[in-house]
């Protein structure tokens, strides 16, 4: 559990963040999202004392993070920045495995924990780990970055803006992978982002940041419908709110039994799919409803237009 207690950062005149409390539950993914300069970014880098803070107080699982030097501290919490920061001149396997060997491990347990991460980013192991990062793609280091912050198992894991610099098929399949993973190791994290569609795909927990504020901490879906009036509901308004609301759910938590025999020709849509992805979907389709099918591919309900139209809808 992470709880930040009026927590304040000032260079010189210029207030960057301003008596700001919130706290993150373990396990939980929280976004911090506001514009550029808001304060997201020196928040995030005050957790793990990159910048020390002017004012307040930062828990980590109810210990004060100042009780700790400054060195110990970032080895129990993970980073990953848009830039990956790998040491180009170090292999893979030597890059993923530099906190371990920080800490003191063993090289048969840094072996086996290299290729542990690295099956679980799905990078084959004997393919990967002697490469350098040079050798990859802008997708695979970012990989490789998020597997080293996780080497040592910290108790967090801290991004900042960690796919902003990738293409968007590939910033959607490592969004997903991070998801996959999180949901595996259920690890907390704190992520900054400018970008709202992330926020809303990937968080559990949204904190809007405007003028080194902290305006309105919320889930996606109460974020979405009530937002604060003023920089909050500008952000979250417009008419593509309903199109991120339909993207926050899966069709598995709206779908009902199926009222009849499966039919070849009724569109068929995966469970885990998003309700966004349904709705268009049903919209290439002309169709009313959409067959809903397992990872096995056995059909097992149906989501109709008006099942989602629901979702959709003002409250």
């Amino acid at each position: 559990m992470i709880e930040v207690k009026a927590l304040s950062k000032q260079f010189d005149a210029q207030i960057a963040v301003n008596d700001i409390s919130f706290r993150v539950d373990h396990g939980q993914f929280c976004m911090l999202v506001g514009t550029s300069g808001c304060g997201k970014s020196t928040t995030l880098r005050m957790i793990n004392r990159l910048i020390e803070p002017s004012h307040g107080q930062i828990l980590i699982n109810n210990q004060d993070v100042t009780t700790l030097p400054p060195e110990q501290l970032r080895r129990r919490i993970g980073y990953v920045i848009q830039g990956v920061g790998l040491f180009p001149h170090r292999t893979i396997h030597q890059n993923i495995g530099t906190v371990p060997r920080l800490l003191g491990w063993k090289k048969a347990d840094i072996d086996a924990r290299v290729t542990e991460l690295l099956t679980l980013f799905k990078l084959d192991a004997a393919t990967f780990a002697g490469k350098y990062p040079h050798q990859l793609s802008g997708g695979e280091q970012q990989r490789v970055g998020v597997a080293r912050a996780l080497a040592a198992r910290p108790e967090l894991l801290l991004m900042d803006e960690p796919f902003g610099a990738l293409d968007p098929l590939t910033r959607e399949l490592l969004q997903d992978e991070l998801l996959r993973v999180q949901k595996l190791l259920g690890i907390t994290i704190i992520m900054v982002t400018h970008d709202l569609e992330e926020a809303v795909k990937m968080a559990d927990v949204i904190a809007v940041m405007d003028k080194g504020e902290l305006l309105q901490l919320d889930s996606p879906e109460t974020l979405l419908r009530h937002p604060r009036e003023g920089f909050v509901q500008s952000l979250v308004g417009g008419l593509d709110r309903s199109l991120r609301l339909l993207a926050i759910k899966q069709v598995s938590q709206v779908m009902t039994p199926l009222q009849q025999q499966p039919s070849p020709s009724v569109p068929s849509i995966a469970a885990n799919a998003n309700l966004r992805d349904a709705m268009a979907l049903l919209i290439w389709e002309r169709a009313e409803q959409l067959q809903v099918v397992d990872a096995a591919g056995k059909h097992i309900g149906q989501v109709t237009m008006h099942d989602l139209l629901q979702q959709g809808a003002r409250a």
